[in-house]
């Protein structure tokens, strides 16, 4: 009874403010003098911090502040009245469409269907491995290799994949998936990928951010380079020439040591002459190695995800060492590289300018899952 008389009122509410009742909860709005969205959404009992994250979602849902008598406007309700869409169609401009799916909206302003390519997704659940499962899935090795080469800076594929993972590739008849998705037990990661207006394209990931973190230039607060990159040094225990393709910071005993980038530690243990070391993967392509520590971080562990600055150490003189120090390396592609001097790749932000395409195109691939 109280629900009849609930909806009875809020029918009568709606009949006076202007609103006609369609099928499927569905009230259109013609505005009047004095009218606005808010008025609305508080009409069908809609909150006021479901329509400011509905206005700051996208610019152009702004307009919505400034609404002009005549035009039209319809809101569309779930069976428990919840907000599901808004259709927005002003004199001069063209029609804004708001979807709610989850907590994203999703726009369809500015956009014709027709133009828009037919997405397709393919599922992969790991069974085997990623390259195994994939393949059998029907993906062809390039397709692969981008997957891999996407989310390696988040991703180890050697040791996160557990039976039942799934990754979701959303392709629209590009060479490229232009989304992939892995979701694991306690493990989510999206990459979308988006060209630039000179026409470099890279996966970013939901906010506008290259997957990949910079790098710091230097692992530690250090007193002086003890020894730089070069490809002759002379040994100083060993008493010969050798190179030396690493660069040794003096620092004092237990100074902590921090990981220079995002990466995912693939080495926690002693190596030789280098004594305690931790060697840590970035991506497909850089590794960074860091030797002669006293101990550890007590919350490291091999195949952990650390990120950049986290403590992975203390500085030591374990291994072939002649003082407390840090044995840093730099490699790409397996080869040993001058941290001091080499090119590293730096984190990169899709531009103010270009962000609310690409936000609508993440929105569009979310929705379609």
């Amino acid at each position: 009874m109280r629900r009849f008389l609930a909806s009875a009122l809020l029918f009568l509410l709606l009949i006076n403010s202007g609103a006609a009742l369609a099928a499927n909860n569905e009230y259109h709005f013609t505005v009047k003098s004095g009218d606005s969205l808010s008025k609305y959404f508080s009409r069908l009992g809609l909150s006021n911090r479901l329509l400011a994250n509905l206005l700051s979602d996208s610019p152009k849902n702004q307009q919505l502040n400034q609404l002009n008598i005549g035009e039209k406007i319809t809101i569309q309700l779930h069976n428990n009245r919840r907000f599901k869409s808004l259709s927005y169609r002003p004199h001069s401009k063209k029609s804004i469409e708001i979807l709610l799916v989850g907590t994203r909206f999703v726009s369809a302003a500015n956009h014709s269907e027709k133009n828009l390519k037919p997405l397709s997704i393919v599922t992969v659940v790991i069974n085997n491995s990623f390259g195994h499962d994939a393949q059998k899935a029907g993906l062809g090795l390039s397709v692969v290799n981008t997957v891999v080469g996407a989310l390696s800076w988040r991703l180890d594929f050697n040791s996160d994949l557990h039976k039942g993972d799934r990754f979701f590739i959303i392709t629209d008849g590009s060479k490229k998936p232009i989304g992939i998705i892995y979701k694991g037990n306690n493990k989510r990661i999206e990459a979308f990928l988006h060209t630039d207006k000179n026409g470099k394209s890279r996966y970013y990931d939901r906010y506008g951010y290259t997957l990949n973190s910079s790098f710091l230039r230097a692992p530690l607060k250090y007193k002086r380079i003890s020894s730089k990159f070069q490809l002759k040094r002379y040994h100083p225990i060993l008493k010969t020439y050798r190179p030396h393709r690493a660069v040794d910071y003096a620092a004092d005993r237990g100074t902590p040591v921090v990981s220079t980038a995002d990466g995912i530690v693939k080495l926690k243990g002693w190596k030789g002459a280098l004594g305690k070391a931790v060697m840590i993967q970035h991506g497909v392509n850089y590794t960074t190695v860091y030797a002669h520590l006293s101990k550890y971080a007590r919350s490291l562990r091999k195949g952990g995800s650390v990120k950049k600055g986290q403590i992975i150490g203390y500085v030591g003189s374990t291994g072939r060492s002649t003082g407390a120090h840090l044995h840093y390396e730099l490699r790409f592609k397996g080869e040993r590289q001058n941290p001091l001097s080499y090119k590293l790749p730096k984190q990169k932000k899709i531009t103010r300018s270009e962000l609310w395409r690409f936000r609508e195109q993440v929105n569009r691939i979310l929705a379609s899952l």
